[in-house]
């Protein structure tokens, strides 16, 4: 499932709308120190809540074990420290109106945004958490404490405009939580057919950036199209949410 992920990171683009007048971009900011603040975030909590155990045949992640200093990294997780919210008016922005220039622009910030991702750290700390939640001895309270950061993760993305790789990281996991016994594992059936629809969505997808494989205006309809499927697996996300 992770690997199908990783495919959808390099689908996005931008087009221009001809004849239209141009609407007034909402304002968002990225500086340096953000994300700063977003790459100490990664190394010092995320990644730092877990470790990996190699095998010959797998790789095991395993959450950190002392409850106190378990629970530092659960009341620390932050899915603000991604910038989503800023990055999702930058892609609104470039989708309302495209041109040449834009485009340039976009592109910088995309970079910017990009030099920081956190959802595959997430996605790890989350896969390990989840194990932990089920095998560990820990007091109620924290076991408890630590389903609701994994929830409050997979209801973020399923509100608001975030891209479809986005909403199957939170959808990968609410899996695991199904899959470890967390909540009702009746779910996993549900997130197997969305993951399975958006993988042929996204084949669809790639059919037509072969056409236009680089960052330019006509490819935006490629992205336009992407979120509103992406909008739609956020209605499902909503409802599976209201099952638990």
């Amino acid at each position: 499932m992770k690997s199908f992920i990783i495919s959808l990171f390099f689908l996005i683009g931008c087009t221009h709308f001809k004849d239209k007048p141009i609407p007034k971009d909402e304002p968002f900011k990225i500086t340096e120190t953000e994300i700063q603040e977003c790459k100490d975030y990664k190394k010092n909590i995320l990644q730092k809540a877990f470790r990996e155990i190699k095998s010959k045949k797998s790789v095991d992640l395993v959450f950190v074990k002392d409850p106190q200093e378990a629970q530092s990294f659960l009341q620390k997780f932050d899915v603000s420290k991604g910038l989503m919210s800023q990055k999702s008016i930058m892609v609104k922005n470039i989708i309302n109106y495209c041109d040449d220039e834009r485009v340039k622009k976009f592109d910088q910030d995309y970079k910017a945004f990009g030099s920081c991702s956190l959802m595959f750290s997430e996605l790890s700390y989350f896969q390990a958490l989840s194990v932990a939640l089920k095998d560990y001895r820990w007091p109620t309270l924290l076991k408890l404490e630590g389903k609701k950061v994994a929830l409050d993760y997979v209801r973020f993305f399923a509100e608001g405009s975030y891209p479809l790789l986005n909403r199957l990281v939170a959808l990968s996991v609410l899996d695991e939580l199904c899959s470890n016994g967390i909540i009702n594992k009746e779910l996993h059936k549900e997130v197997k057919v969305i993951m399975d629809q958006s993988r042929d969505y996204v084949e669809t997808l790639r059919t037509r950036l072969t056409n236009d494989p680089g960052l330019s205006c006509k490819s935006i309809d490629i992205v336009r199209d992407e979120l509103e499927y992406s909008n739609k697996v956020a209605t499902k996300m909503k409802e599976m949410l209201k099952q638990i």
